[in-house]
C-alpha cells in the first residue's frame, strides 16, 4: 500500500469518524453549560422562590414567563437559605430536551439498514447530515426564538441523526478497512465519541462558550462536524463491499479498492466478496424476532445483551447529562472541572480498549460490585462518580469481544440485526 493510499483511506477513516465526533459533542453538550448559578423565579405558584437554574433554564424561565429579571439583579444572585425547587414547567422542558434525544436515537436506529443500503454509506452519511445542520441551526437560533421549543425540537432532530450515524460510522469503517487493521479502526468510533464528549465539556466552561451570551453557540456547533464531513465525504470511495455486493458493479468496485489499497490485483478481494455475497443469498434472512427465537444464537445473544444493559445501568448516561449539577449538590467547588474529568477518564480507558481485544482488560461482570463499591467507600464527593465511569468503560472494553464471541465470523449486532464483517 503506498503513501497515497493509505492516506486515501486515513481520511475516509477520519471522515467518517466525524459522525461519531459530532454523537458524542451531542451526548455532553446538554451539560456543560450547567454551570450553576442562583436565580429567582416567581411563578403563579410562589411569590419569591430561590432556585437554581442552569444557564440554559434561565432562558427557559425567561420564555415561559416565570422569571424574575429585576429581582435576580436586586438580589444579586444571592438565595435564602431555604431553596424551592425550579418552577414545574422549566423543569418539564428541561428534561425532555435532554431525554428527547434518546428517543429520536432509539427511532432512527431501525432505519439504518435503509439508508445504508438504499442511499449508500457515503450518499447516506451525506443524506443525514441534513438532519445534523438543520438540529445545529436550530439550537444556534435558539436564542432569537421560543428556546425550549427550538432546544427540544433541534436535540429531537439530532437524536434522530446520531440513531442513523452511529449505525452507518462503524458500517462503513469496517468494510473499507483492511484486515490486519480493521479491530484498531474500529475502536476510531468509540475513541471519537468520547473524544467529543470531551470537546463538549471544554468548550462549555463559562468563560468559553458556556456562558449567559454564548450557550446558543455552543449548543448551534453540534451542526459544526457536519459540515466539514460532507465536504470531506465528496472525495471519499464508496464501501467496495457495498458495490459489489449490493450493487453488482464490479468495475467500480476494483476501483474503489485500487484507491484504498493502491494499484494491485483485485482478484482476491472480489472472490472473496462473491463468495460472501452466494452465501447472504442461500442464508434465511435474520430479522430481530427471527434472531431473537433462534436457539443457535441464543446464549450468545443473552451474554451481548447483558454486557450493553450493564453499561447502560452503570449510571454512565445520567453523569454525561448531569454530572455538572450533580456535582455541585455533592459539595464539589469546581463542577464542571469535575466533569472534564469525568470525561478524561473516558478516554483513557477507551485507548486501553486495544488491550481488551487480547484479554488484557477483560474482567468478568461478576466482580463489577467488589471493583466499585470500594472506591466508592473510600473516595470523596468530589470523586463520587468515578466507579460508575470505570464500570462503564469496562462495558466498553467488552462490547467488541460480544460480536466475535458470538460466533466465529464476527459481526457487529444492531438494532436492525446482525451485520456481518
Amino acid at each position: 500500500m503506498t503513501s497515497l493510499n493509505q492516506g486515501t483511506l486515513a481520511l475516509a477513516v477520519f471522515t467518517a469518524a466525524l459522525g461519531s465526533l459530532q454523537m458524542g459533542y451531542s451526548l455532553g453538550v446538554i451539560n456543560a453549560p450547567q454551570k450553576v448559578s442562583h436565580h429567582t423565579i416567581i411563578t403563579t405558584f410562589t411569590l419569591l422562590a430561590a432556585c437554581r437554574a442552569s444557564v440554559i433554564e434561565r432562558h427557559y424561565a425567561r420564555s415561559l414567563g416565570v422569571y424574575n429579571e429585576e429581582l435576580a439583579r436586586r438580589e444579586g444572585g444571592n438565595t435564602t437559605e431555604h431553596e424551592e425547587p425550579t418552577d414545574a414547567s422549566v423543569v418539564m422542558y428541561w428534561s425532555l430536551s435532554v431525554a428527547i434525544f434518546s428517543i429520536g436515537g432509539m427511532a432512527s436506529s431501525f432505519l439504518v439498514s435503509f439508508v445504508s443500503d438504499i442511499r449508500g454509506r457515503i450518499k447516506g452519511m451525506l443524506f443525514i447530515n441534513v438532519l445534523a445542520i438543520t438540529a445545529g441551526l436550530l439550537m444556534g437560533l435558539a436564542k432569537m426564538g421560543t428556546p425550549y421549543l427550538m432546544v427540544i425540537a433541534g436535540r429531537a432532530i439530532m437524536g434522530l441523526y446520531c440513531g442513523l450515524s452511529s449505525g452507518l460510522v462503524p458500517l462503513y469503517i469496517g468494510e473499507i478497512s483492511p484486515v490486519k487493521y480493521r479491530g484498531a479502526m474500529g475502536a476510531l468510533h468509540q475513541l471519537a465519541i468520547v473524544i467529543g464528549i470531551l470537546i463538549s465539556q471544554v468548550i462549555g466552561l463559562d468563560f468559553v462558550l458556556g456562558n449567559d451570551d454564548m450557550w446558543h453557540v455552543l449548543l448551534g456547533l453540534s451542526g459544526a462536524p457536519a459540515i466539514l464531513q460532507s465536504l470531506l465525504l465528496l472525495v471519499c470511495p464508496e464501501s467496495p463491499r457495498y458495490l459489489y455486493i449490493k450493487l453488482g458493479k464490479v468495475e467500480e468496485a476494483c476501483k474503489s479498492l485500487k484507491r484504498l489499497k493502491g494499484d494491485y490485483d483485485t482478484s482476491k478481494d472480489i472472490a472473496e466478496m462473491q463468495a460472501e455475497k452466494e452465501e447472504a443469498m442461500n442464508e434465511v434472512q435474520m430479522s430481530i424476532l427471527r434472531l431473537l427465537r433462534s436457539s443457535v444464537y441464543r446464549q450468545q445473544l443473552f451474554v451481548a445483551l447483558m454486557m450493553h444493559l450493564s453499561q447502560q445501568f452503570s449510571g454512565i448516561n445520567a453523569i454525561f447529562y448531569y454530572s455538572t449539577s450533580i456535582f455541585q449538590t455533592a459539595g464539589v467547588g469546581q463542577p464542571v472541572y469535575a466533569t472534564i474529568g469525568v470525561g478524561v477518564i473516558n478516554i483513557i480507558f477507551t485507548l486501553v480498549e486495544r488491550g481488551g481485544h487480547e484479554g488484557g482488560a477483560n474482567v468478568h461482570p461478576a466482580a463489577a460490585p467488589f471493583l466499585c463499591v470500594p472506591p466508592a467507600a473510600l473516595c470523596g464527593p468530589d470523586d463520587a462518580f468515578i466507579p460508575a465511569v470505570l464500570w462503564d468503560q469496562r462495558c466498553t472494553l467488552n462490547l467488541p469481544l460480544c460480536s466475535h464471541y458470538i460466533e466465529k465470523k464476527p459481526f457487529r449486532l444492531t438494532f436492525y440485526g446482525p451485520h456481518y464483517y
